[in-house]
């Protein structure tokens, strides 16, 4: 028979002064320990720190010494005198510090609350543009501008990023020109080469859209008859109906004033007869008879060359608003670089607001490197003038809000201040901006 298991009895310790002896290390205090060793040498250190963080207050390096970092290039000129900006040492700087050299009109007359100047200006990044703002400043009130604006009037209430179905699109490709010229992108730009009157098509953007050099942003200067249109369109001009001046008749002056047109050909006439006399024996046109007299041969040459004019030639490019009295009444077009309305004689920007104020900038001259029909797709095929061929949101994408750069910020395009509202602030002598 199995002997029967038992479970082991327990012994407890005895709790006596021989037991807790034997537990005890009682050479502990010989033991080496790290902050008992150094606390000596930390108690001496800690107060000679301190002094020497007090020492560059007693020399001019102090400001550089306790700087968070280089300032911005702007601010450059101000990097070895904090008292510039901050007013009290280790403190914000106050929105007036900032208002004393820059004026920052408000964004908006219906913005609730302003944000403080540093709030989306920070300094002290490096060597940067201090208007390169974080786009988390513009989304934390265009994620909502109804929380943020009193009686807004806008479309696009969320704008929370330069993406589809989070940006608008540009209201430009669907606005109307009205300006009162003929022109037909398609026939300048065929898809096959051709010549037509020795001309070469297609031809280049940059044949008729040139950068104004004086432009900071790179603007194209508007398109005119004399520097763009008259070496392939000099022939619009022509008046000469009966073929009397030959082949090398002057063209009619490219102006708006007809008294000049018909002065001009009046003249043109005249020399030929002084030079002459018996052109006037030569019948006109289908006419047998000559002319009775010269001022009968000039009357009947100088109308019929000015309908000639009116009614072929100038009716290729131009509309008419009238054609009450002796001429006709051409529209007029004026210099403008934007979009053309007949209400406003200096044309107005193609983006704009309901207020009048220009909502974004684009710079021609920082995308000199892109080709032309990158972003003005629809040029190859546009046949009418009121046609719009602003890009849309789409040509922008490629490099703008999908990127994953620098050139997806929203400073890139949008202003914040109202620059309309911007004070013409006194100039200051150079010692009182940089100190000595």
């Amino acid at each position: 028979m199995a002997k029967e298991e038992k479970p082991l009895e327990y012994e407890s310790r005895v709790q006596d002064t021989k037991g807790l002896a034997q537990r005890l290390n009682l050479s502990y205090l010989r033991l080496r320990n790290g902050f008992r060793d150094r606390r000596l040498k930390i108690t001496m250190v800690a107060p000679l720190v301190a002094c020497a963080g007090i020492l560059p207050f007693f020399f001019k390096s102090a400001g550089t010494f306790y700087s968070n970092g280089p300032v911005s290039r702007a601010h450059a000129v101000f990097e070895k005198d904090c008292t510039v900006c901050h007013a009290q040492a280790f403190a914000k700087v106050s929105d007036n510090a900032c208002k004393t050299c820059h004026d920052g009109p408000i964004h908006q007359a219906n913005v609730i609350g302003e944000a403080r100047c540093g709030a989306c200006h920070v300094e002290h990044r490096g060597k940067v543009r201090l208007s390169d703002v974080d786009d988390q400043n513009c989304t934390r009130c265009h994620s909502n501008l109804n929380e943020h604006g009193r009686n807004v009037q806008t479309k696009a209430i969320r704008i929370t990023a330069f993406r589809p179905d989070r940006h608008p699109n540009f209201p430009a490709p669907w606005k109307i020109d009205q300006r009162p010229i003929k022109l037909n992108h398609a026939i300048h730009m065929p898809a096959r080469p051709k010549t037509i009157l020795g001309k070469k098509l297609p031809m280049k953007c940059s044949d008729c859209h040139v950068t104004d050099a004086k432009s900071p942003k790179g603007d194209l200067l508007p398109v005119t008859f004399e520097q763009n249109c008259r070496s392939c369109h000099q022939r619009e001009l022509e008046f000469d109906v009966y073929q009397l001046l030959g082949d090398q008749a002057p063209p009619a002056p490219h102006t708006k004033d007809p008294t000049t047109i018909h002065a001009f050909i009046v003249h043109s006439y005249q020399t030929l007869y002084n030079a002459n006399p018996a052109i006037i024996q030569k019948p006109l046109g289908r006419d047998f008879q000559p002319a009775a007299n010269e001022a009968a041969w000039l009357d009947t040459v100088v109308s019929k060359s000015e309908q000639y004019l009116f009614q072929n030639k100038c009716i290729y490019c131009h509309q008419y608003e009238t054609a009450a009295g002796a001429y006709p009444v051409v529209k007029k077009v004026n210099w403008i670089r934007g979009r053309y309305v007949a209400s406003k004689p200096q044309g107005e920007d193609w983006f704009q607001a309901q207020n009048g104020r220009s909502t974004a900038e684009f710079s021609h001259r920082s995308h000199r490197a892109v080709a032309c029909m990158s972003c003005h797709r629809k040029a190859v095929k546009s046949t009418k003038t009121e046609d719009v061929l602003i890009p849309d949101m789409q040509s922008c994408l490629p490099c703008h809000g999908r990127a994953g750069t620098a050139q997806d910020r929203c400073a890139e395009c949008h202003l914040y201040h109202d620059k309309t509202r911007e004070l013409d602030r006194d100039r200051r002598p150079v010692d009182q901006l940089v100190r000595p």
